[in-house]
């Protein structure tokens, strides 16, 4: 359906109707969140109960929900923390449609529908929330993002016309508290926590305090609230960089080896290894609103908020070098799906550094600083019939990776074996000496890679909405906006290596050099869920000092041009919409229809290198998009039934790092990536068809259909490029727009019911929630490159549920969820040009509350209490490139609520 066609729909349903009178529907919402009424149809005659805890949140969400013009769903948190998740991403898992991704066992991103996390926009009471991903993305990451501050979590999944663009999959409204939330009455609540991780033993403070009140006769109104958080985690990895089918390893593109005769080259194994990652965190977040209001009909805020997370990271590896090996085909072995899994190399003394049969101790130390910061001054003037909304608002992200990368290497072994016939296909390194003495370590390389990013936008709106007195129409919007986003990220890059393998006589500073290292208890890696009884418990643990050491060169005299640049966009939107009300028969049916209009000039600059000559480049484009809309919402039954329609064309932009002119190479996996100025955005025309059933005041049961049509699709290719200075063949990969078109078709089924019907004592505290989403793709022509194979579109999930229980009286609370998803692509053409899948993940969580006084509680949380396994593939279960476990975290504390 086109853009014109989804026009004349809305003329259609309004030709007949101008002349009727009906009351006044509720408007629309735009950036901000529905109305929340205080009764309904649904719950008169049931005044006299007060809803509190677990149902009064619920039932916030469900009036959410209901009263929207759009396809929404919404968590609501009745008191400061008492999410079932400890941040909001975790939290928004339990949405339909919604999955999570997670970093080092937290929820850090969320696909909607089928979008992958930078095809999905967030805000924060309206404003942009920036991304602080290292080398520049648009995908927010939550882990910094505090429940505590959080009075309602929105995600739309259906557009509207005074909707800033940017969600393919949908937008994430983060709403926070505000002064005026309690009536005007003083306020304060606070958390104080302890944090138990079982992998690493640690035990970490968390705290939140937040308070409001009102002054000038109830007309100013302030709210500040903060936390603090020190966070130790740690997680144990086995893993495989890529999967080859060239392997000789001395003659690279040169096809491999059949062991088993069966006229398939095998898989075999690139660069197994044993990770061990270690996160001291630091998080710290501050909010603050200061809200005027002298009438009911003027009203003017300015808020803020900050966060800043300091991240020490060490991750050590214990790594294979068989670059140099020669495989022993007599001795080793293929397992299924033609996947070598037993493994044995021996030397090949003819070859030079660094190509000798070895094993690498490798330490990745260094600081992530991550810090937003998000501001805005608004206000609201309604005049007769006449509500004007202007609002100016600024956002900005940082984060600086201080990284030292030092590898120290035991070269010219003679034999290593490599073993994945074990429960989890993961490697199992076996090595002819003891990796628990530096003896025989002779190479030694030290990298450093500081690298900055940064985005930092400016916006400024105004939308006017006028509501005449009845009539079809009852509400008319128009409005404007301008943002100017920009992108900047510089990389700086030096390296020094001791060869003690072809230099002998480096090899007693190499030995000075290691003195910067320990073996010892503090090295403890964890095998027992990685599938196989012994792993190497110690290992070389390199510190930071080894830099200093070996006089690595300052890295910020020698930044590496072809990674630096700055991505700017200007956008300039205007729209219209308006919203009716019509009865078709005894049916109340209200609509949103609308347009909107963006304009986006793109400026890009950068450096690229040409006959080994860096220069300076830039590029620039524009494009303008006409973005129509359409939401309808039909009372089947007064306020119980309802169904919904809604057709809308949406878009989102490319990545920064896709549009920067960029140019990187892997000596190592002899591969490298660049960016491509000139990507259009990703388009994509949607529907929805769905019922809506509301029981009582907090249960309801929901289906829909969802269709997404995504066009321009942006997808990576590769092709074959030779260093002019070295003659060495690397394979690009880079971003384009190809020609297909992906469509996603799914179902969404939600339920929501509290037992409060029934007589019997316990059950009648009780509820369940559960969604399932069910969503197949077509259309999208992404291969696996060795087997041809075709690939899902990325980030999907066939198959996602979530199901949670709880009991609450007026003493104890206690709530468990569960949630699950089958497997998805995460990249079409990932390490080693190998498609790379995240298989099946379920995780139970659970909490429980313990109210001591109407004012103070205790609790306790548990989350990932089934110690489960993120394991990820290159396309079959017997090549395992991640198995990964991270283990259990508990939470026990107190809050208290003035």
């Amino acid at each position: 359906m086109s853009g014109a066609s989804l026009l004349v729909l809305a003329a259609m349903i309004a030709a007949p109707a101008y002349a009727q009178e009906t009351p006044p529907a509720e408007p629309a919402p735009a950036e901000q969140p529905a109305a929340e009424p205080e009764t309904d149809a649904a719950t008169q005659g049931e005044q006299d109960i007060v809803v509190t805890g677990i149902r009064s949140s619920l039932q916030g969400a469900l009036n959410a929900k209901r009263n929207s013009a759009q396809v929404l769903d919404a968590i609501s948190a009745e008191d400061i923390g008492k999410f079932p998740d400890k941040n909001i991403g975790e939290a928004l898992q339990r949405v339909t449609g919604v999955q999570l991704t997670r970093s080092d066992g937290e929820g850090s991103g969320v696909t909607i529908r089928g979008a992958d996390p930078s095809l999905n926009r967030v805000e924060i009471n309206g404003t942009s929330a920036l991304s602080t991903t290292v080398g520049g993305g648009r995908d927010v990451d939550f882990r910094d993002l505090p429940s505590e501050f959080v009075n309602r979590l929105e995600v739309v999944k259906s557009a509207t016309a005074d909707m800033t663009e940017g969600g393919v999959g949908g937008t994430v409204r983060v709403i926070t508290r505000r002064p005026f939330d309690n009536g005007g009455d003083p306020f304060l609540a606070g958390s104080a926590q302890v944090i138990y991780a079982d992998i690493g033993d640690h035990m970490d403070p968390k705290f939140a305090l937040i308070g409001s009140d009102t002054f000038a006769d109830g007309t100013i109104g302030v709210l500040l609230s903060g936390t603090y958080e020190n966070r130790n985690v740690e997680s144990h990895q086995a893993r495989t960089t890529g999967w080859k089918q060239d392997m000789d390893p001395r003659t690279p593109g040169v096809q491999g080896f059949d062991l088993d005769d069966n006229g398939m080259l095998d898989f075999f194994p690139d660069i197994p290894r044993y990770v061990m990652n270690r996160l001291e965190t630091q998080r710290y977040a501050l909010n603050g609103i200061l809200e005027w209001r002298p009438s009911d009909d003027f009203k003017a805020y300015y808020e803020g908020n900050y966060t800043r997370s300091k991240q020490s990271v060490t991750s050590q590896f214990l790594q294979t070098g068989t670059t140099g090996g020669i495989v022993d085909t007599e001795n080793s072995i293929t397992g299924p799906d033609d996947t070598v899994s037993y493994l044995v190399y021996r030397n090949d003394p003819s070859q030079t550094v660094p190509n000798q049969l070895g094993v690498a101790y490798r330490n990745i130390l260094g600081d992530i600083t991550r810090t937003t910061f998000n501001s805005a001054i608004g206000a609201e003037w309604t005049t007769g019939k006449l509500t004007l909304t202007p609002k100016i608002s600024y956002a900005k992200a940082k984060a600086y990776n201080n990284e030292i990368n030092a590898t120290a290497s035991v070269l010219g072994m003679d034999s290593l074996i490599v073993d994945y016939r074990n429960e989890q296909q993961s490697p199992q390194i076996i090595l002819p000496n003891d990796p628990t003495t530096t003896n025989g370590v002779n190479r030694l390389t030290v990298q450093r890679r500081p690298r900055y990013d940064q985005q930092e936008e400016y916006m400024g709106k105004l939308d006017a909405e006028y509501k005449p007195d009845g009539g079809f129409f009852t509400s008319f919007k128009a409005g404007g906006q301008w943002r100017r986003l920009t992108v900047d990220s510089k990389l700086f890059n030096t390296t020094t290596t001791l060869d003690g393998f072809s230099n002998p006589a480096v090899q007693s500073r190499i030995d000075e050099a290691l003195g910067y290292s320990d073996i010892g208890n503090t090295a403890f890696f964890h095998t027992g869920n990685l599938g196989f009884d012994d792993g190497y418990q110690r290992w070389l643990n390199i510190n930071e000092g080894v830099a200093n050491f070996v006089g690595i060169p300052d890295p910020f005299g020698n930044q590496t041009f072809t990674d630096t640049w700055e991505v700017r966009e200007q956008n300039i939107a205007g729209y219209a919409q308006a919203s009716f009300e019509i009865d078709l028969g005894s049916v109340p049916l209200t609509g949103v229809v609308g347009a909107r209009v963006v304009n986006t000039k793109t400026d890009t600059s950068g450096f690229l290198s040409a006959g080994g000559v860096v220069s300076p480049v830039a590029f620039d484009g524009e494009v303008t998009e006409f973005l129509p809309s359409i939401n309808l919402k039909a009372e089947l039954l007064p306020n119980k039934l309802f169904a919904r329609a809604t057709a809308t064309e949406v878009m989102a932009r490319p990545l920064p790092q896709q549009l920067a002119p960029r140019f990187t190479l892997d000596v190592v996996g002899l591969s490298g990536s660049r960016g491509n100025p000139e990507l259009e955005p990703f388009r994509a025309r949607q529907y929805d068809l769905g019922l809506e059933y509301y029981i009582n005041r907090t249960s309801f049961a929901s289906v829909t259909y969802f269709r997404k049509e995504i066009g321009s699709f942006i997808q990576n290719t590769t092709e074959p490029y030779t260093d002019p200075t070295t003659n060495v063949v690397y394979n690009i990969t880079f971003p384009t727009n190809g020609t297909q078109k992906v469509t996603i078709n799914g179902v969404e089924a939600g339920l929501q019911v509290a037992f409060d019907f029934l007589e019997v004592p316990v059950l009648k505290n009780m509820g369940v929630l559960a969604n399932y989403t069910y969503s197949k793709d077509s259309g999208y022509e992404g291969r696996d490159v060795f087997t041809g194979a075709a690939l899902p579109f990325q980030g999907l999930s066939r198959n996602s549920y979530n199901i949670s229980a709880y009991y609450e009286d007026d003493v104890i609370s206690l709530r468990g969820a569960y949630n699950w998803r089958s497997k998805y692509l995460i990249v079409a053409q990932g390490r080693g040009n190998n498609p790379e899948f995240g298989e099946a993940y379920g995780q139970l969580d659970a909490s429980l509350n313990i109210t001591l006084m109407p004012e103070v509680s205790l609790f306790l949380e548990g989350v990932n209490l089934l110690d489960a396994t993120r394991k990820e593939n290159a396309n079959s279960v017997y090549r395992r490139t991640i198995v990964e476990t991270f283990g259990r975290r508990v939470y026990g504390g107190i809050r208290f609520k003035l």
